[in-house]
């Protein structure tokens, strides 16, 4: 639709618009019934004054010098204004200056301006804004953060949710959030989040992602769903990993101790226990040795045969007995007094280990040896080969159902890091001389291992074994300073590695084949220093 007539415009123009007009010097000579309305002063307050009565002190005089500048040039001026009401309330404007040219002259001699109220408008950009900054400020408290559709499909990503991922912005724009996981468990949680999510409105949960190396992390994620714009959900991420990894090793210590604890209280009470059986059993095989030197009084005959097998047989038995003991504190170290132990190649040991036992095993059994034999293990030959024979013995009766395998033996030197005992729980890192016994039998399963070295646990058969053969090796090596890994899988096979320090801090005897072993180092004192060791970590 046209304007027929000027007069047509200028009646439309005055409806919508705040008009004025000024002279050179910005005094009004005109106003409209609008801009009387919008302001609040009649026609005759304002004819005569300035703008100055409208001014609302929000803008600077630099912005009105460049508005007269612009208009004196006789350039038209465009901008935004707040003006002051006259009831002091302030209203924002849409401000066209237009300089007036003379058509004799073509000299400027009046500026009319028109006004557009957009008060409203700037009140809903104010708001805009201040949600913008807060949207703003909440991703920047944030880790990181992305919005994505329904679909799963990036739609914003900030800087920091690129540098958690190891992508860049354009990548993840172009792909879903199940193209970042090859973790199956993160995949299949992604898709039950995202669904309830959707369900719910919001939902917290942790879960571990997976970096463009493959490198993992854990993240807290908060996801909120909006349904505007065909629904999205906001997904602000806090990467966790380092508070995880310290609930880990406060848990880690935790266990630590109640394990050294648990191996204080078992260690006392088997000692009390084998010191007191041990003195009835001396008694017991005193009285059966002078029974036996009386038998030999007797006339010969059925009592004196029978007397004589009976006593024989309580002797047997007290022996066994007594050998049960030892084992029993051997496994506790106490009384351990300070002795020379004699150096021994360990290769050597090994050897005479295997070739004892090798008429033990079935020719389906093959034991495979790797040794450097330039190797040695600062430890007791006779322990060593107490170990061995332990660790031996329970690799075949582990292929007893297979009726074959091989059991391979050891020796190397290794360098861990972040590694933890199996035994006593104590990060070691560093070098060491491994000693490996492996076997390709049953395995064991996860929840067994935690107690295979508590002294009369046993997985065999009742009259099958005392169930202090690890125990033992566990003492022995603990007694050495050494440590024990274990690497297990069912149906696969068992590896005990022991580790032993390559320089242990002893001090050598006179005699440069022996070393003095400090009569302080047994199980105990090792699992109290331990302990206190972890009660000051743990109250940290």
């Amino acid at each position: 639709m046209y304007f027929q007539t000027n007069a047509d415009l200028i009646r439309a123009l005055n409806k919508a618009a705040s008009i004025t007009e000024t002279d050179l010097q910005g005094y009004i000579i005109s106003v409209n019934a609008e801009f009387c309305r919008g302001s609040g002063y009649s026609e005759e307050e304002l004819i005569g004054s300035t703008h100055h009565i409208v001014n609302s002190g929000v803008h600077s005089e630099e912005f009105f010098n460049k508005m007269w500048k612009t208009i004196q040039s006789g350039e038209i001026w465009f901008g935004e204004v707040c003006n002051r009401k006259k009831s002091g309330e302030l209203y924002w404007l849409q401000v066209t200056v237009l300089p007036i040219h003379s058509e004799d002259t073509n000299e400027i001699y009046k500026y009319v301006a028109i006004r557009f109220d957009i008060t409203e408008r700037k009140k809903r950009d104010t708001v805009l804004q201040r949600h913008s900054a807060l949207y703003q400020a909440v991703i920047e408290t944030t880790d990181g953060f992305c919005r994505i559709d329904t679909f799963g499909r990036f739609l914003e990503v900030s800087d920091g949710y690129c540098h958690l991922m190891g992508y860049s912005r354009d990548d993840l724009l172009t792909m879903k959030i199940s193209d970042l996981n090859t973790l199956e468990n993160s995949i299949v949680l992604d898709a039950e989040y995202l669904t309830c999510i959707m369900k719910g409105g919001s939902g917290t949960f942790e879960i571990e992602r997976q970096r463009k190396d493959n490198s993992t992390w854990v993240a807290e994620i908060t996801a909120s769903y909006s349904p505007v714009d065909n629904g999205s959900v906001f997904v602000l991420l806090r990467d966790i990993t380092e508070r995880k990894n310290s609930e880990k090793h406060s848990e880690d210590l935790r266990q630590q101790l109640n394990h050294m604890q648990k191996l204080d209280s078992i260690g006392r009470l088997t000692a009390g226990i084998a010191h007191d059986f041990n003195n009835i059993l001396a008694s017991i095989l005193g009285y059966t040795e002078m029974n036996l030197l009386f038998t030999e009084d007797l006339p010969e005959g059925n009592i004196k045969t029978n007397l004589t097998h009976n006593l024989h047989q309580v002797e047997i038995s007290g022996k066994r007995a007594a050998e049960l003991i030892e084992k029993m504190m051997t496994y506790c170290r106490q009384n351990v007094p300070k002795k020379v132990v004699e150096t021994k190649p360990t290769a050597q040991v090994i050897n005479e280990v295997v070739k004892m036992l090798r008429s033990g095993l079935t020719e389906a059994v093959k034991i495979e040896l790797t040794l450097n034999e330039t190797l040695n293990i600062v430890i007791d030959p006779i322990e060593l080969h107490q170990v061995l024979t332990n660790l031996l013995v329970n690799a075949r009766d582990a292929m007893k159902k297979h009726g074959h395998g091989v059991i391979k033996i050891q020796l190397s030197t290794v360098n861990l890091s972040n590694c933890l005992c199996s035994v006593c729980l104590t990060p070691i890192a560093g070098e060491f001389i491994e000693l490996s016994v492996s076997d390709s039998g049953l395995g064991i399963e996860k929840e067994t291992i935690s107690h295979i070295f508590d002294p009369f646990f046993t997985t065999k058969g009742v009259g099958e074994g005392t169930g202090l053969g690890l125990s033992i090796v566990s003492g022995i090596v603990h007694h050495s300073r050494g440590h024990i890994l274990i690497d297990s899988e069912l149906n696969v096979g068992t590896t005990f590695r022991l580790l032993f320090p390559i320089q242990i801090l002893w001090r050598r005897a006179t005699d440069s084949s022996s070393i003095n072993v400090p009569e302080d180092l047994n199980v105990y004192h090792l699992n109290r220093r331990a302990t206190d060791r972890l009660l000051i970590e743990s109250e940290k």
